[in-house]
């Protein structure tokens, strides 16, 4: 998205012009078409770490963001930690979820009224960081999709799981949910044009 593009050159100038001129350190930019999505993250991670990467910023190609959400996302000092991101289509939900063991359910999480981070049981990985030593704990596959209690599992939420299999805990930045936008799609009709015989008979009142 046109959006997203403009969100990463943005994060790419504010994150060279301080985090990389004052500590030495570089940032690389990954991406990989495709529709499997589960794949695609397994190859960005394995190419990320090929390259030497202390930690990898998953951001969706349909996502809005602020120029210092690496920089904020950094300062957390945590292995996993991402955004509450909403869904793109109605009912309008957020990602980030508890799962309850004991009445096999997920729960949904709030960010609303909240400040700092909160340990979840996943997030979606619209905006995440996740630092290279998660991928060293766990075996690969990394990312995949599996059928539980409540249906398919998707590969952001199964990838939290079996990190916290491994003693790993996801966090997520309640503040910095409150500024990501994810950019969702509207099949557009002439029930919602406004431009005819009543738009402009309306118009013409109110102009009187």
């Amino acid at each position: 998205m046109t959006g997203t593009a403009f969100d990463m050159a943005r994060l790419a100038a504010y994150d060279g012009a301080n985090r990389c001129a004052i500590t030495g350190g570089s940032f690389l930019l990954y991406t990989a078409p495709g529709t499997l999505i589960f794949s695609q993250r397994e190859s960005l991670a394995k190419e990320a770490l090929a390259d030497g990467a202390e930690y990898i910023l998953w951001v969706d190609s349909d996502m809005r963001f602020p120029k210092n959400t690496l920089e904020r996302l950094l300062a957390h000092g945590q292995k996993i930690v991402g955004v509450n991101a909403v869904t793109r289509r109605k009912p309008v939900l957020p990602t980030a979820i508890n799962f309850h063991e004991d009445k096999e359910i997920f729960e949904k999480i709030e960010s609303r009224g909240k400040k700092g981070i909160e340990e979840v049981t996943a997030v979606g990985f619209g905006v995440v960081l996740t630092h290279k030593s998660v991928f060293e704990a766990m075996p690969q596959p990394w990312f995949d999709v599996v059928w539980g209690a409540g249906g398919l599992i998707g590969e952001d939420v199964h990838f939290c799981v079996k990190a916290l299999d491994h003693g790993i805990k996801t966090f997520v930045d309640h503040e910095l949910s409150l500024e990501i936008g994810h950019i969702g799609t509207h099949e557009y009709r002439w029930s919602d044009v406004e431009y005819g015989p009543k738009h402009l008979q309306r118009t013409t009142n109110n102009d009187s």
